[in-house]
């Protein structure tokens, strides 16, 4: 009989005290009539299923998505989505390609149906491209993880997400059947060190101002670290040698640079993007004075393919441009405040005046034409400007 992709749905408005937990969804798709099943296991989380009516009226057993768990600490008022999971169709709801759906995505809006069937469906697929002897750079999920398999060992950065973790096992599998045994991460985010639960007998590194920020996160399991470091480590992988720089912060307080220095690959996320400024919603943490030293300090250095945390491809020509691009922004604003003091002789205040004006007063024309310029440069100029004023 013809199978219907259906996502599991997590149809949980998550309370406080977790009232609406453990209740019993009905849902009808095509004529299917299914239910989403959930229950609060004794750790907090939430396990969630997916049921489908039979014939005779039954219910029948729980699928299982892969991805089916919510956290315990999972925020309130916002949809989380479960991986897929095949149900079979009743044949009369079958009318051909329209019968393929996707169930609800994380914006709570269900997708329509395929009109062509030539069209590009679902994210592209997970790539891994080596990039010098053993090192290899991995594409999934607009996410970037460096995956380094020399001797017996497999080191990789940044799994993100459990969500990405397949498509990197599946990938490195085609390689080695060795286990990854090393996870390094770029910074403490939780979008990045998501998915290191996945790998509990690796050895997890991570710049020690990572700790007190996994202690206050909430969207993910906090990650099991095993060895800190403050300014500088050295990892060996096999033959070769893994570098953790802590240049100062950047994007987060645990900024770290991945260098490789034999091949000249170099691994860093969130601070530049090619040609294009970061999203204003993403640049609150981010502190841009400290990002104009390490890019300029990276500057120096022989890199040969440079790993960006959210771009495929070696970003070598943006890690440039976007270093002129700090270098013009910085010597922007601090020109703006050192007119201001000069203006004002004997006034120790009169750069608290520039809060109200300098997102106007600042302007880089020259990049305009660089993605996300009209609406995120004011943000840029803001944060330049508190991180030389404030320190952060």
């Amino acid at each position: 009989m013809s199978k219907l992709k259906l996502g599991a749905m997590l149809l949980l408005a998550f309370m406080i005290g977790g009232a609406a937990v453990g209740g019993v969804f009905a849902a009808m798709h095509s004529g299917e009539e299914v239910r989403v099943a959930a229950q609060r296991l004794e750790d907090g989380r939430v396990e969630v299923a997916v049921q489908q009516k039979q014939a005779d009226g039954s219910w029948g057993e729980r699928l299982l998505p892969e991805l089916r768990f919510v956290p315990a600490a999972a925020p309130t008022g916002s949809w989380l989505v479960s991986s897929a999971v095949q149900t079979i169709a009743p044949q009369s709801a079958m009318t051909g390609a329209s019968a393929t759906a996707e169930a609800v995505q994380d914006d709570g809006q269900q997708e329509q149906p395929e009109q062509d069937a030539g069209a590009p469906q679902g994210p592209p697929p997970d790539e891994m491209t080596e990039i010098a002897p053993g090192v290899y750079h991995f594409w999934g999920s607009t996410y970037s993880s460096l995956v380094v398999i020399s001797g017996d060992d497999v080191l990789i950065s940044d799994p993100s997400t459990p969500l990405r973790v397949p498509g990197i096992k599946a990938k490195i599998a085609e390689v080695t059947d060795n286990p990854v045994n090393m996870i390094v991460l770029t910074h403490e985010h939780y979008d990045h060190a998501g998915g290191t639960e996945e790998f509990p007998d690796a050895t997890l590194y991570v710049q020690e101002q990572a700790l007190p920020v996994f202690d206050l996160m909430a969207l993910a399991p906090k990650p099991d670290v095993d060895q800190t470091f403050d300014k500088f480590l050295s990892i060996p992988v096999g033959d070769t040698v893994v570098e953790l720089h802590y240049l100062g912060p950047g994007d987060g307080d645990a900024t770290t640079i991945i260098w490789m220095p034999n091949e000249g690959v170099i691994h860093t996320a969130d601070m530049y993007e090619p040609r294009a400024l970061t999203g204003a919603a993403w640049v609150d943490d981010k502190n841009f004075a400290g990002v104009h030293k390490i890019l300029n300090e990276l500057s120096t250095w022989d890199i040969k393919y440079a790993i960006n945390g959210h771009s495929p491809g070696n970003s070598i020509d943006a890690l440039a441009e976007n270093t002129a691009y700090y270098n013009d922004l910085y010597d922007a604003v601090i020109n703006t405040i050192n007119e201001t003091v000069e203006a004002n002789p004997g006034n120790p205040f009169a750069i608290f005046g520039l809060l109200g004006t300098i997102r106007e007063l600042v302007q880089l024309p020259q990049y305009s034409d660089w993605a996300n310029y009209d609406t995120a440069f004011p943000a840029h100029v803001w944060r330049m400007f508190m991180s030389i004023f404030h320190g952060d």
